[in-house]
């Protein structure tokens, strides 16, 4: 794969997947956006920060199993603060409007808008967005050799928490019920598994 290839392949992934999400969660609100709450909007963004995030993992894959290639310009931020906004919002509108209707707050908040009965996919989703946020700190700090002697397995514990909230999704997400968009998201998931394997593998061999 070329540069320029690469180029394309990195813009086009980081739009098609989010889009992918983007579509299901429209389908499933019947695209009367003028008429959601909040309730309706705050899914839209788990969606799209973990399948943005699913394509930095694909991107990943390509970087390391090709030669002589580099991320494009501006790719690492733009889709970076589009995680990272995202990973903030999804949760934060949920618990603000939990909050003004007198549910208390995170996580009891969030266990009582699903149920205890999905508890677990709740305390799941929390833990990742922990983790993840985490990886916003790490990721500035990683030149630094405290970081940089665990960063193997800070790199573990992204992937841990992409699969933990890949199951959260599964358990929770109204999207994924049924049809194409639970299939799309059993194919991203399966994707992801050579993704972990041969970006760990790497992480293995630079701090050994």
């Amino acid at each position: 794969m070329t540069q320029k290839q690469f180029s394309i392949f990195s813009w086009i992934t980081a739009a098609t997947l989010p889009f992918l999400g983007l579509l299901a969660w429209g389908t499933d609100v019947s695209w009367d956006v003028t008429a959601l709450n909040a309730y309706q909007w705050f899914p839209l963004f788990g969606l799209i920060a973990w399948l943005t995030m699913a394509s930095h993992y694909l991107t990943g894959y390509v970087l390391l199993t090709s030669k002589n290639l580099v991320r494009p310009n501006g790719y690492k931020k733009i889709t970076g603060y589009l995680v990272l906004i995202s990973l903030l919002l999804h949760p934060l509108i949920l618990a603000v409007v939990q909050y003004n209707n007198q549910q208390g707050i995170p996580p009891a908040s969030f266990i009582n808008y699903v149920g205890s009965g999905l508890s677990l996919a709740v305390m799941l989703g929390s833990f990742s967005l922990l983790v993840f946020l985490s990886f916003e700190f790490f990721d500035r700090m990683k030149n630094n050799k405290k970081v940089l002697r665990y960063w193997t397995a800070i790199s573990i514990s992204q992937s841990l928490a992409m699969t933990l909230v890949w199951v959260h999704g599964l358990r929770l997400g109204s999207q994924l019920t049924e049809g194409w968009f639970k299939i799309a998201w059993f194919v991203v998931g399966l994707f992801l598994l050579p993704c972990f394997y041969v970006i760990h593998r790497a992480d293995f061999k630079k701090n050994n």
